[in-house]
């Protein structure tokens, strides 16, 4: 099977490297839903398989993105909330509704922003009116990926659990961004203000690579697959 040419820009030169640099693997604890768990292997072939075929790593984000609102109707279940309008006539309320009910409290109210943020992805890219695809061009994909194994693996923890962890994170992502941001070397007219969103997403990748990380050394299974060409 030939490879797709456009990954020889990114400097990926075999498949091997490319699940190495490229794929985002489903590294998930124990309380998050078996359906979950399940469904991101396929986003996990579908990334791999984007070796030979570019537009599988947006089919990848696409369905990513999907599994999203599963994850949220989810936890409305697990919270004891109606996925459904108490009208005469009920039906579905909508993904953003069901978003601001599930984190109306602390501590999941500071989820919700992520929540959000990976929402409007799934607008765009639902919506686009062009052939265009994001690939491996700046991460992208694999970045909005991570954000979300991490935002899932927050989503069902338990409350106490998730009020310590978050509470934990914040002065540990705020001395991480001063940090990283301290260490650029700037010419003007750039600051290190235009950088900020690229520190904040830093952190989110150190969070899943400390996952992915902890999960190896525990021997929990992880991606790894041999393809014939």
């Amino acid at each position: 099977m030939a490879i797709d040419e456009r990954w020889v820009i990114f400097n990926t030169n075999s498949l091997e490297e490319h699940i190495h640099k490229n794929v985002v693997k489903g590294i998930f604890h124990k309380h998050v839903p078996k359906d979950i768990v399940d469904d991101f292997k396929t986003i996990e072939f579908q990334q791999v398989y984007s070796y030979y075929h570019w537009p599988l790593m947006d089919e990848a984000l696409n369905k990513g993105l999907r599994l999203l609102e599963m994850s949220i109707k989810l936890k409305a279940k697990e919270s004891g909330i109606a996925l459904k309008t108490p009208d005469s006539k009920p039906r579905e309320k909508s993904f953003n509704h069901l978003i601001n009910e599930v984190c109306k409290g602390e501590p999941l109210t500071q989820l919700k922003e992520t929540i959000h943020h990976l929402r409007n992805i799934r607008n765009f890219t639902t919506h686009k009116d062009s052939n265009s695809y994001l690939g491996g061009i700046g991460g992208m994909v694999n970045r909005n990926l991570m954000r979300l194994v991490n935002l899932i693996n927050d989503l069902f923890l338990d409350s106490e659990e998730l009020k310590v962890k978050l509470i934990s994170e914040e002065a540990e992502r705020a001395l991480f961004v001063k940090d990283f941001l301290e260490s650029l070397t700037m010419t003007p007219p750039l600051t290190k203000e235009l950088f900020a969103n690229e520190a904040e997403w830093a952190y989110e990748e150190k969070k899943y690579m400390d996952n992915l990380w902890l999960s190896m050394t525990q021997g929990l299974p992880v991606i790894s697959l041999k393809i014939d060409n």
